[in-house]
């Protein structure tokens, strides 16, 4: 497209070089087209948009600019400018500009409509019209020309629904589709499909947004098949898509959504996989209750449903193969120099206890133990085993170890060998404690809550500890702790960044009295933030 462009260009601007060679070119008319009949163009526009004037000089390069301003509008889906060698009555010679512009097509109308199972289109829409013209679509990379050009003025302006009199870009038009989707889907509506069309007009063409509803699905009932050793509370516990209970409307935990399901199943997968069923398999389908009597009777509206219809209750099935139960048989350690295997498998036997770590099944920070010879291998207690690695090495001043694990399974069914690499890294020392962010308190309070000090070995247990000090003290929003090399590479300097929290301090004043026989009537009233000021004299003052 912009290759014809500028061939034309060019071209005008050779011939004219030719014709009027070392003197100025005078732009005598200026002519302007369309290349869509049904299309109007609005020649004032046009005009406002170019620097090239009729009566001016005639220049390739503000031509070029021209072509560049046209496109930035985005009005226009191709745009020319020829260059033509006139001559007038009286023998003036100069050049013809013919502007030849696409325009786009606006939008005349935007509807919604619902389309029956007849393949009819009707206005019964479930939801509200304009609930689904008012959502606000997600921004897509590609955009026009014009928001590129809105960008670039450094407006933000979020993405609206198509409207008319808007210019018509049907790549728009499915990203609105789409959002009008997310707004069934929230509203339980599974097999929603939105398709727009275009309706063309005389100059402008309508839009419209075809909606297959589908029935609105809720999940009535969950049920687990194939699980044996996970009880099915216990399942119900990690999957949010599930029946509403009396504290959860229709619209809450039970709106059925592909996205939840697929949480929902790798959370079923996690707590089999942090009990010892690392071979387990979980899938799910969703059907309808078969049975009318679970949803307290038959709740299906019209047959074409629409807008009164009822909604499908949904059988969630999870079908469940558990696979072999993985016990730890065997636990060995390797990469150690500086602590010595047994030294490491007695800590892991009794250190491990009680550490705490985050539970991807419940999303939270919980305690449990370390692996152990003899019992189920599973994913928390190996979180807890590598913790009590990480800490045996870092009060020792290891603060880079690094521990890595496999899991091998042994010949005999059901047992497994867990291994441990280590990567010590160096010992460090503190250098020195460096306190950052502390405007009001004292360097000497936070120094003394601090359980280490320059020339101690690095421990991260006793920095730990630290940190938990600072906190008790209830004078800071937040505080981080962490470590920066040396000159000296065993060496590194410890850094206690406090954030304090805000120094309030706030005066008040309060006044109450009531009208007696005896009271005092109220002169004047002074008020200064935070203070009230009331001066008062006898109530027979005016006498």
């Amino acid at each position: 497209m912009r290759c014809a462009v500028i061939f034309s260009s060019l071209f005008g601007i050779v011939f004219a070089a030719l014709s009027f060679p070392g003197t100025p070119i005078p732009i005598l008319e200026i002519e302007y087209s369309s290349r869509r009949d049904d299309v109007p163009i609005n020649e004032d526009k046009i005009r406002q948009n170019m620097r090239s004037t009729q009566g001016g000089v005639y220049s390739q390069q503000v031509v070029d600019g021209d072509i560049a301003l046209l496109y930035e509008t985005g009005d226009y889906s191709n745009v020319q400018i020829c260059t033509t060698e006139v001559r007038t009555e009286n023998g003036e010679r100069g050049v013809r500009l013919t502007v030849i512009v696409e325009p786009r097509v606006r939008v005349s109308e935007v509807e919604v409509k619902r389309r029956r199972p007849d393949g009819g289109l009707d206005d019964n829409l479930a939801v509200k019209r304009e609930e689904l013209l008012g959502v606000k679509p997600t921004s897509w990379e590609t955009i026009g020309v014009s928001e590129n050009a809105l960008r670039a003025k450094g407006t933000n302006r979020r993405p609206t629904v198509t409207k008319a009199g808007e210019i018509l870009r049907e790549e728009r038009l499915y990203r609105d589709a789409v959002a009008m989707e997310e707004c069934y889907l929230e509203k339980g509506y599974k097999d929603v499909r939105v398709t727009p069309k275009i309706v063309a007009g005389k100059g402008e063409d309508k839009v419209v947004f075809e909606v297959e509803e589908g029935e609105q699905g809720f999940i009535g009932e969950v049920r687990f098949i194939g699980n044996r050793a996970v009880g099915e509370e216990e399942l119900k516990k990690v999957i949010s898509l599930k029946p509403a209970s009396w504290r959860s409307g229709k619209e809450d935990s039970n709106c059925f959504r592909i996205e939840k399901l697929e949480i929902d199943l790798d959370r079923v997968k996690d707590l089999y996989v942090n009990e010892g069923f690392l071979d387990v398999q979980v899938t799910a389908s969703v059907d309808l209750v078969s049975d009318p009597k679970n949803m307290g009777g038959d709740k299906k509206g019209p047959v074409d449903g629409g807008e009164g219809s009822g909604r499908e209750d949904l059988s969630l099935v999870y079908r469940i193969v558990e696979g072999q139960r993985y016990g730890v048989e065997k636990i060995s350690v390797s990469g150690n120099t500086f602590f010595s295997e047994n030294d490491i498998l007695k800590e892991l036997r009794s250190n491990s206890k009680g550490q705490e770590v985050f539970d991807q099944v419940g999303l939270k920070m919980i305690r449990v133990d370390g692996l152990t010879r003899g019992r189920a291998f599973s994913v928390n207690g190996l979180q807890a085993s590598l913790e009590t690695l990480q800490n045996m090495y870092g009060r020792k001043g290891f603060r880079e170890v690094r521990v890595n694990w496999k899991m091998e399974p042994l010949e005999k069914k059901g047992d497994c060998h867990v291994h441990f690499e280590v990567a010590e890294g160096e010992k460090f020392v503190v250098d020195r404690i460096e306190i950052q962010g502390n405007r009001f308190t004292k360097d000497e309070v936070i120094r003394r809550e601090i359980q280490l000090a320059p020339g101690d070995v690095f421990d991260t247990g006793r920095e730990r500890l630290s940190k938990k000090n600072l906190e008790g003290l209830n004078l800071f929003s937040s505080i981080e702790t962490y470590a920066m090399e040396t000159e000296d590479r065993n060496r590194q300097k410890l850094i206690v960044k406090v954030q304090e929290k805000p120094k309030n301090l706030t005066f008040g004043c309060g006044v109450s009295f009531f009208w007696a026989g005896t009271s005092d009537r109220e002169i004047l009233r002074l008020v200064r933030y935070p203070f009230i000021f009331i001066f008062t004299g006898p109530k027979d003052w005016e006498s």
